[in-house]
């Protein structure tokens, strides 16, 4: 078998969103396991280049359409995994003619964006990242995808003692920041660290700035690339997300560390905290996200109770690493 992951973006080390690091940590459990693994993606530039420095051939060009039929003739995949959405779909069109069989990840559940409904045919599937991405889509599309979790190497994220900070990553309006600025200027005795997980416009960082500043306890920081960092500072993560989470990656990564998290109640968040934390109702007003705060920052029978569950959630069978990776190879010999 030999897998392809089509992703029409910018990948490491240019890109380091949870999808680029997810794809990356499936592709070393499989060349781990002899299988043939490779990527293609967007690039700035104007050049079509192959590299192999993450240790498996990475195909970049800078309109990945125009080039996908060289990458299929090079590489010879027999399947391709493409992120869903209306990107991936030229893409998945090509790969189909020229007989490689697609699988389509689902990690956005934002009707907008999920393009037209998938021909039933036996060379094209979905997968889910999530319970509640799979129930989403079985609304929208009507069909129920197999579930595979994002693969999270514990020892990429793991830290041995947490910090006395509150994290909130990817500082923007969908990830909630106006409610972390706010609760930062409520608890003026913590502090707050808000770390980038990939390129933001200037206009907003300038933005982000002179909000900051106008505080004395907010720290901006550039994306890492060992979050290990950002969790060594973190005693509670904060994800007040308004758009729907089919995950919640980086509350699932805190949680290896046995850090709570306070998240919203939108899409995967409640399924992925369980009993680590607190979910607040998105909506619920200002007053419940600060009562709901100052309740886990300072109850400490609470706050070890969340500790001790959000790392019993991160040890689950289902969140295994070679669990994930087994699984959804043998899904895809199986298709």
């Amino acid at each position: 078998m030999r897998i392809l992951f089509a992703n029409p973006h910018a990948y490491l080390p240019d890109s380091t969103s949870g999808r680029e690091i997810s794809i990356h940590a499936l592709a070393g459990r499989w060349l781990a396991a002899g299988i043939d693994v490779a990527v293609c993606c967007e690039r700035k530039g104007d050049a079509f280049a192959r590299d192999d420095a993450l240790g498996y051939p990475v195909y970049r060009a800078p309109d990945l359409s125009a080039h996908f039929a060289a990458v299929l003739a090079a590489f010879k995949p027999t399947i391709a995994i493409y992120p869903y959405g209306p990107l991936s779909l030229p893409l998945v069109a090509q790969g189909l003619q020229s007989g490689v069989k697609a699988a389509l990840h689902v990690t956005n559940v934002e009707a907008a964006d999920l393009g037209a409904s998938p021909l039933a045919r036996a060379d094209l599937m979905l997968v889910a990242n999530s319970d509640f991405t799979a129930r989403r889509i079985e609304t929208l599309l009507g069909l129920r995808p197999p579930v595979m979790p994002p693969l999270i190497e514990p020892e990429r994220y793991r830290v041995a003692q947490p910090g006395d900070s509150v994290l909130l990553v990817n500082p923007s309006l969908r990830k909630g920041v106006e409610l972390f600025f706010r609760l930062a200027a409520a608890r003026p005795d913590l502090s707050f660290l808000a770390v980038e997980s990939w390129n933001i416009h200037d206009t907003w960082r300038v933005v982000l700035m002179n909000r900051a500043r106008s505080l004395n306890n907010v720290a901006l920081w550039p994306p890492v690339e060992d979050m290990r960092e950002a969790y060594a500072k973190t005693r509670l993560v904060l994800m007040p997300s308004i758009h729907e989470e089919t995950f919640g990656r980086v509350v699932a990564e805190a949680q290896l560390s046995g850090i709570p998290a306070l998240t919203s109640d939108r899409g995967a968040l409640p399924e992925t905290l369980g009993g680590g934390g607190l979910a607040v109702p998105l909506d619920a007003g200002f007053d419940a996200w600060r009562a709901a705060f100052n309740r886990l920052w300072d109850d400490a029978d609470l706050y070890r109770q969340c500790a001790a569950a959000a790392r019993a959630e991160s040890t689950a069978p289902e969140r295994a690493p070679d669990r994930i990776a087994a699984r959804f190879l043998d899904l895809l010999r199986r298709f």
